[in-house]
C-alpha cells in the first residue's frame, strides 16, 4: 500500500478499526509528534503536559519504519501539491469513508489546517476527524461539515477551548472519567467521528505516570 500512494497511510492502528460496527472504514494520517521543524515551528505547537507521556513517542511509534513514514508525510505536507496528492490518494481508496487526521502530530500552523479543510471540502463523501491542541487557531470559521474537530484539553491554549463544543480530556483512570461525566474515547474513535461534546481519554502509554501527572490528569 505504501508504494502505491503519495502518502503513508495507517491501517494498523487497532483503535481506528475496533468495534465501530463496520460503519466506518478508517485510515489514518500521521506526522511526527513534538518534532522541531526549525524556524520556531513544532509539529505539536499546543502541547504541554502531554509531551512527557505522549503515546506517539513510545512503543511502535519509535520504530524506524514508523518514524520514516511520518517524516515523509510531514515533508509532503509542506509541498504546494499536498492537497492534490491527498485527494488523489483518497479517490483511489474506494472503500475508505473516514480519515483520522493525526494519529500522531497536530496542525502545526493555520496554512496546514486550511489545507485539510480544502481536502475535506473536495471530498464531501468522506468524514475527516482530528483531535487538536492548537485551539488558538481559527478552527471553525470555514470548517466543512464533514470535518469533525475535537479540541484537546491539557495544552498551552486551554483558555481558548470552547467547552460547549466537542472537546476531550485525559484522565488517569476510567473511574476519574466516569465521575467527570465524559464518554469513553478509548474503545474506539466513534465519539470523535460523531462529534460528541465530552470525550474522556484514559492514559495508556508505556511510561508510568508520576504522582503529579496523575493529579494533573485527574
Amino acid at each position: 500500500m505504501a508504494n502505491a500512494y503519495y502518502m503513508k497511510w495507517t491501517k494498523g492502528n487497532e483503535k481506528l478499526q475496533k468495534d465501530n460496527g463496520g460503519v466506518y472504514n478508517i485510515i489514518g494520517f500521521g506526522i511526527p509528534a513534538d518534532y522541531d521543524m526549525g524556524n520556531g515551528m513544532n509539529t505539536c505547537p499546543g502541547a504541554l503536559a502531554c509531551r512527557a507521556v505522549c503515546y506517539a513517542k513510545q512503543g511502535r511509534y519509535a520504530m524506524p519504519n514508523v518514524v520514516n513514514a511520518r517524516m515523509h508525510n510531514l515533508e509532503m505536507s509542506l509541498q504546494p501539491d499536498f492537497v492534490e496528492n491527498v485527494v488523489r490518494d483518497l479517490d483511489r481508496m474506494r472503500k475508505v469513508n473516514t480519515v483520522r487526521i493525526h494519529d500522531s502530530g497536530d496542525f502545526y500552523n493555520q496554512e496546514y489546517y486550511n489545507k485539510w479543510c480544502l481536502i475535506a471540502k473536495t471530498l464531501p463523501h468522506i468524514t475527516f476527524y482530528a483531535y487538536t491542541k492548537t485551539v488558538n487557531m481559527d478552527l471553525f470559521t470555514d470548517k466543512p461539515d464533514n470535518l469533525q474537530i475535537t479540541q484537546s484539553l491539557g495544552g498551552k491554549y486551554d483558555e481558548s477551548v470552547k467547552l460547549d463544543m466537542p472537546h476531550s480530556r485525559i484522565f488517569a483512570t476510567h473511574e476519574d472519567r466516569v465521575r467527570a461525566g465524559y464518554v469513553d474515547g478509548n474503545v474506539n474513535d466513534v465519539p470523535a467521528i460523531e462529534g460528541l461534546v465530552q470525550i474522556g481519554l484514559v492514559y495508556h502509554g508505556q511510561r508510568k505516570l508520576t504522582d503529579s501527572q496523575k493529579r494533573y490528569f485527574a
